[in-house]
């Protein structure tokens, strides 16, 4: 039986020793879906909650391509190795999960936290009048930053309330950025002029392009969260957060897990809630939201609300 073929475009630099500018385009990379590949997809499912969907499965394929390209071997002898070391697996992920994220990047639900859901929260804070925020594949930074941000603009100035937020994601290069807080211009495509001139300083712009160079968020923002690598699928993380959060955001991650992976995430969020707490994933997501424990918010559907224990 003919294997199949996973065909995608990939670029690798002409020599290690060229600049990132020197690049060649390979026109077309072909993955073998191999037994070396399926045994790489499960080990991505065992260990990451990795879906073989065709988008999912897009990603890993490029990224096989590249990985295999810049070690000059086979794909196939490359998704062996990765299958076999846990550290090269972690590299195969952290050029897979790339993907492009920006400040608010879904305005409705930012409008509906700055409204509804964080004055509700100052209103009546825990008893420490801490509330506890956590972005939960917070990737480059930009979706914690927003939180911080909506959460200084809606805070009354005499408000005792104070935030902390939890910033995780799997990739150690994704968190550098992300602790450095700097941003170039597309990632603030979302962010009005007021807003930038507020919340972050700007270096590096020229008189012909005065919006060119960096935006570095302001101390007191970064001073509100604080950033952590982990591995969502580890069940040794969730054994100390039950019941600790106000608001979680975890957006773009329940579309690449597979089925069973979904299920247990969703479960251990939900418990990871206070009661009364919220949970926001990307619209896209909010089919995949099932569980006893939420309720989907009327007014903005890819909100869901913890109900209370049973008694």
């Amino acid at each position: 039986m003919l294997s199949r073929k996973w065909e995608v475009f990939a670029h690798f630099p002409l020599s290690t020793q060229h600049s990132a500018l020197s690049t060649a385009f390979w026109p077309l990379v072909v993955v073998e879906e191999t037994a070396a590949l399926r045994k790489l997809e499960e080990a991505l499912a065992e260990h990451y909650g990795w879906a073989t969907s065709p988008s999912a499965r897009a990603k890993v394929s490029i990224a096989i391509a590249r990985k295999a390209g810049r070690l000059h071997i086979p794909p196939d002898e490359y998704c062996k190795h990765a299958a076999a070391s846990q550290s090269e697996m972690l590299a195969l992920v952290e050029e897979a999960a790339v993907g492009e994220t920006y400040f608010f990047r879904e305005p409705e639900q930012f409008n509906y936290l700055r409204t509804e859901v964080l004055p509700a929260l100052i209103a009546s804070p825990p008893a420490d009048h801490r509330l506890r925020l956590w972005s939960a594949a917070c990737s480059t930074g930009e979706e914690a930053y927003s939180l911080a941000i909506t959460f200084d603009q809606v805070k009354p100035p005499r408000s005792e309330t104070q935030a902390e937020i939890f910033a995780t994601d799997v990739r150690n290069r994704a968190l550098l950025e992300a602790s450095r807080a700097r941003y170039h211009i597309p990632s603030l495509r979302m962010v009005s002029a007021k807003l930038r001139a507020r919340y972050f300083e700007h270096t590096g712009g020229t008189p012909d392009a005065p919006l060119n160079g960096r935006y570095t968020v302001i101390p007191d923002v970064r001073r509100l969260v604080t950033f952590r690598r982990v591995n969502l699928m580890d069940g040794v993380f969730w054994k100390g957060i039950s019941n600790r959060f106000d608001l979680i955001f975890c957006s773009n991650l329940l579309l690449y897990l597979h089925h069973a992976a979904v299920r247990q995430m969703v479960e251990r969020l939900s418990r990871s809630l206070r009661e009364g707490g919220h949970l926001v994933v990307a619209p896209t997501e909010a089919s995949l939201v099932e569980h006893s424990r939420l309720k989907p918010v009327k007014d903005c559907a890819s909100f869901f609300r913890r109900l209370p224990s049973a008694k």
